[in-house]
């Protein structure tokens, strides 16, 4: 339509629609307007109306209030005397149709009422004590002044108004209060008089009610319909003590209903015919109008059809031209002249056949045969060569309606389509890399999700159509921080690519490690277009990374850290300690007696209680804290944040480790049997000196070793003695190979006699002449050759060298029949090949072994006893004979001794010292020979130092001796028989 036509006139609705609206404003305008005059004269005829009765209520009120004024002035003519109340109240009552009765209350008791009949309760009745009437009554004494209470509920039915006058007398005294009148006015007769009843049949809603003067609340007096009163006129007057309200109004309203919706019915009706005749003039303009922009239409289509067809022509890059059957090219058209194989002007009027390769002419006239049947040909492509290379074209052909001359027409549209076999070509190659193995995400640039391969299908478990078109925060597994991500992308935004190790989730909700890289994709403007995601499932490689790190860093069996994870450890805490400036602890704990258990119960069983002593360690200590397995039956535990004071740290660390004692004592459940476990424990402090990590565990593992030697089950602190002594025993150690090396060590001999003091053996002691310290006792250097392990060899020369003796005493007469006793210890004798290499020693000597014979200690037989009897029956066989040592000091089962091969007992040194002045070591002796005699073993006792001692041994039945009265032991050359 044309644009000089107003636009209202172009929308006929929305004008009819205006005029309606405007002519609906207008008349709601005059309606209100009628409508207000009409209420404001309503409402001023109402208000007059309760003016009038609002006067004709006050006026009936009025004049039964003077009744009070006449009773107030006979009290007062009367001198307080009351004797004609009855005859003044007979002849006044019937000229007040409102009042109910009347009394009198001198001093405020009512003594007098009239009429008595229906009010005979009332009379007695204290009007200031009572707790109802008393507040009106005080208040009218104290004000002096005339006031009205109510409504109240009449005794004779109905609601009335009581008026109290205060009389008082004037006498010499002054001014002294009587009492009260009382006039009762009931409200119906008061209402009746005012003639009220006449707004009811006038269809007045009327409400009279009063402020309480106590409570503020409003107390109705009368009312017809209060529910019916809206926006009502209020008419006040004043009353004794107080204000009557009279409120009114129509009870129909204000507004007349049935007038109103006249009026909005006309008009409605006016609008509507207003709106309607606008629609039609608009509608008739708007014809008029469309047939005048129809023609102008009709032009300008045409002339754009043209032009965008031209523009359509020159658009297309494709060559078109205009062929006839027989293969004349008639028109062409294109923008892209290197297309062509000719020049235009060497082509048009002519056949294609001239200008096209053999193979395109036949797939061009096999498109044109299917366009002569079909109208139309399509995909059929051919390939020639132009100046810039190779090219390929599709055809589109499409008949020409109407043939020329009876020779069918086609427009025939080659399209060049090289690039795109190249792209195809790319794609293909694309789409097999796409579904690699790897996993493969496209988004676009505002990160949804527009193409995942199969891979990612496997990896996350999310098909395809669940993720397309979602944002690959889905697949988040909440274990990076945005600041991983935005690094993320800063690093995308700068270098165009990021790649690293990342946590995500797959579908089932489980986290696994994946290897991420992102890439962006760029058009040739530099603008992304978007985002090539790889990923690689890493969780294969996670798990062996992390058995990798669980085999180098954690115990396989207890899983708790092995020796250089605490070394980590330990050179951590000692570094925060020092750094924190307060201190640290190491527990070095040893299980007591764990190789019986494994040798007794399995090393399975042995496993079992590592694992239930590392989750007790675990539990008895704090989370900063490491427990971590040396190996076998040794743990540490490193304690860090102790106090900067030392002897306070120690008091923390001694806590723990009783903690520890006190868990690891507990009963161990293994197999369904219990098992009860002790642990030594040593514990040294760090962080307040420089110490090495090798030193500590030193200080740590011989704290442990104390703590065994106190008796096990027990802690104790690193000592720097100790650690002195330690030392000195590790250089002893060094100092044994150096003797075993250069022949330091010599045998003595000490003889053994029988009660005749005849010579009849000796015992061999070692001795070790040191060059630089002298003789050194045994006491010092055996534990330390028995804790080392040089006991095997030391006793293994002890073997020989004695044998060699054996074999030179057999030389001589006097010595040939004495035996010699050497001392085995336990570990030389539970060495594996210990009865082997000691047969071997005596027949590579050349001795008797019948005259050798081995002392044991009742200590040995503890451990492992069969073996024991095994080995020693063994050597029984060859003659080797054996003492019990120091037999009564240990712990000796009656039931293995009389199934060990044992030729003799040994009393120890410890009884034979005190025997003559200690009864219990003389009734300990006393049974040991008497053992002796009935099992027919001989008996012999060493530290023998007296005669008295000797004297008392043979009484008793003991006949051979070795101490200091018969000889020291000495070397060889002064032994003497």
């Amino acid at each position: 339509m044309s644009e000089a036509v107003p636009l209202l006139f172009r929308r006929p609705r929305a004008l009819a629609l205006l005029v309606l609206a405007n002519c609906l404003c207008l008349s709601a305008a005059v309606i209100w307007q009628l409508e207000e005059n009409q209420r404001h004269a309503t409402r001023a005829d109402v208000e007059n109306l309760a003016q009038n009765h609002a006067f004709l209520i006050r006026d009936s009120l009025d004049q039964a209030l003077t009744l009070n004024y006449s009773l107030a002035a006979m009290v007062r003519l009367g001198q307080g005397s009351t004797s004609r109340f009855e005859d003044a109240a007979r002849e006044l009552l019937p000229y007040f149709n409102s009042v109910s009765h009347i009394s009198l209350a001198p001093n405020g008791i009512i003594t007098q009422v009239y009429p008595l009949q229906g009010n005979e309760k009332s009379v007695g009745l204290n009007l200031l004590e009572d707790s109802i009437q008393n507040k009106e009554a005080i208040r009218a004494r104290d004000s002096g002044k005339l006031t009205l209470a109510g409504p109240v509920n009449l005794v004779q039915g109905g609601l009335g108004a009581v008026a109290r006058l205060p009389v008082f007398m004037e006498d010499q005294g002054g001014r002294q209060f009587w009492g009260f009148t009382l006039v009762v006015i009931r409200i119906k007769h008061l209402l009746e008089t005012a003639n009220l009843t006449q707004l009811h049949d006038q269809a007045i809603a009327y409400h009279l009610w009063r402020t309480n003067p106590d409570t503020g609340a409003q107390d109705t007096i009368a009312a017809n319909a209060p529910e019916q009163l809206h926006d009502p006129v209020h008419k006040s007057f004043e009353v004794p003590n107080g204000t009557w309200t009279l409120s009114v109004s129509p009870v129909a309203g204000w507004i007349n209903v049935w007038r109103l919706g006249g009026e909005i019915l006309v008009a409605l009706t006016l609008s509507l015919l207003l709106a309607y005749q606008t629609w039609l003039m608009a509608m008739l303009q708007r014809q008029r109008r469309s047939l005048q922009d129809a023609v102008s239409e009709q032009t300008r289509e045409l002339l754009s059809a043209r032009a965008h067809l031209q523009a359509t022509l020159d658009a297309i890059p494709d060559l078109l031209f205009d062929i006839d059957l027989n293969g004349v090219i008639h028109n062409y058209h294109t923008n892209q002249p290197d297309l062509l194989t000719v020049p235009p002007e060497k082509f048009l009027g002519k056949s294609f056949h001239q200008f096209l390769p053999e193979d395109a002419c036949t797939i061009v006239h096999e498109a044109l045969d299917e366009a002569v049947e079909k109208d139309v040909s399509s995909g059929k492509c051919y390939s020639i060569l132009l100046p810039r290379g190779p090219a390929t074209f599709e055809l589109s052909v499409s008949r020409k309606a109407g043939d020329h001359n009876g020779i069918p027409r086609f427009l025939v549209l080659s399209r060049d389509i090289t690039q795109r076999r190249l792209a195809e070509e790319e794609l293909r190659v694309a789409a097999t890399a796409f579904e690699a193995r790897e996993g493969m995400m496209i988004t676009d640039p505002n990160g949804i999700i527009v193409r995942v391969n199969n891979a990612f299908t496997e990896i996350t478990g999310y098909s395809p159509s669940e993720v397309i078109g979602q944002n690959p925060s889905l697949l988040k597994s909440g274990h990076h921080d945005s600041e991983f991500y935005r690094d993320m992308w800063q690093a995308i935004s700068a270098e165009g690519s990021w790649k690293g190790e990342i946590w995500n989730r797959r579908r089932s909700g489980e986290i696994y490690p994946e290897w991420l890289t992102i890439t962006a994709v760029k058009d040739q403007h530099g603008i992304i277009t978007h985002y090539v995601s790889t990923l690689t499932d890493i969780s294969e490689r996670k798990e062996n990374e992390a058995r990798i790190n669980n085999l180098a860093f954690f115990d396989p069996l207890t899983q708790l850290p092995n020796r250089r994870l605490l070394h980590d450890r330990l050179e951590h805490a000692i570094a925060t300690s020092q750094r924190q400036h307060n201190l640290g602890a190491l527990l070095f704990i040893d299980l007591d007696d764990f190789k019986t258990l494994n040798d007794n119960r399995g090393h399975h069983i042995g496993d079992l209680l590592l694992i239930a002593v590392a989750d007790r360690l675990k539990q008895a200590v704090r989370n900063q804290d490491t427990v971590a397995r040396l190996g076998g039956d040794e743990f540490l535990v490193v304690l860090e944040g102790l106090d900067q004071e030392r002897d306070t740290a120690a008091a923390q660390a001694q806590q723990i480790a009783e903690k520890i004692l006190a868990s690891l004592n507990n009963a161990y459940q293994l197999e369904g049997q219990d098992y009860f476990n002790s642990p030594s424990i040593g514990l040294c402090l760090f962080g307040d000196q420089e110490v090495a990590i090798d030193d500590l565990l030193k200080q740590a593992d011989q704290a442990m070793y104390h703590a065994k030697a106190a008796g096990r089950n027990t802690l104790r602190f690193f000592d720097p003695e100790m650690q002195a002594i330690t030392a000195q025993r590790f250089a002893l150690q060094n100092e044994i190979r150096e003797a075993l090396q250069q022949q330091q060590f010599q045998l003595y001999y000490q003889p053994q006699v029988d009660n005749g003091g005849n010579v009849v053996g000796a015992e061999a002691l070692i001795r070790w002449l040191h060059p630089q310290r002298g003789m050194i006792s045994p006491m010092e250097f055996i534990p330390i050759a028995e804790e080392s392990g040089l006991i095997l060899p030391l006793g293994h020369w002890i073997v020989e060298t004695a044998c060699a003796q054996l074999v030179r005493w057999s030389q001589t007469p006097s010595t040939a029949v004495l035996l010699l006793s050497i001392n085995v210890s336990a570990r030389q004798f539970q060495h594996p090949q210990f009865v082997e290499q000691l047969l071997a020693i005596i027949e590579r000597s050349g001795a008797d072994p019948r005259k050798l014979k081995l002392e044991l200690t009742e200590s040995m037989l503890v451990a492992n006893p069969q073996d024991i009897i095994t080995k020693m029956d063994a050597l029984k066989t060859h003659g080797i004979k054996f003492s019990l040592d120091d037999f009564g000091t240990g712990y000796s089962s009656l039931s293995y001794l009389k199934r060990l091969p044992i030729s003799e007992l040994k009393i120890d040194k410890s009884f034979v010292n005190d025997i003559l002045s200690d009864a219990n070591d003389a009734a300990i002796a006393r049974m040991i020979i008497r053992l002796a005699q009935s099992i027919d073993l001989t008996v012999i006792a060493e530290g023998v130092e007296t005669k008295e001692q000797r004297d008392w041994l043979e009484n008793e039945g003991c006949f051979k001796y070795q101490g200091y009265y018969f000889g020291r032991p000495v070397a060889i050359e002064q032994f003497a028989v």
